[in-house]
């Protein structure tokens, strides 16, 4: 359970933190079909743990997969403007 949860999350964080670099990683054809694969890989394990291990810890999956989705996003663009 622990490593279904944390891959989740890490795979999560890498999304968000390569969907806040400024369109330098996703502007073509590659990288926006890479960004799905990523994005569908995250919420597929958060379906595993839904079928796995019940409705609470799939719940609790979703909210953390959000909440490391947007502190990502909120940290790169933190760094962005400091490295300004």
């Amino acid at each position: 359970m622990v490593l279904l949860i944390s891959s989740t999350l890490i795979i999560g964080a890498i999304t968000g933190f390569l969907s806040a670099s400024d369109g330098e990683l996703f502007c073509g054809f590659v990288g926006q079909v890479i960004h799905g694969l990523l994005s569908i890989m995250c919420f597929a394990l958060v379906g595993v743990a839904f079928w796995r291990f019940g409705w609470s810890v799939g719940l609790i999956d979703l909210a953390l997969v959000f909440i490391v989705l947007n502190v990502s996003l909120s940290f790169c663009r933190y760094l962005a403007k400091m490295l300004r």
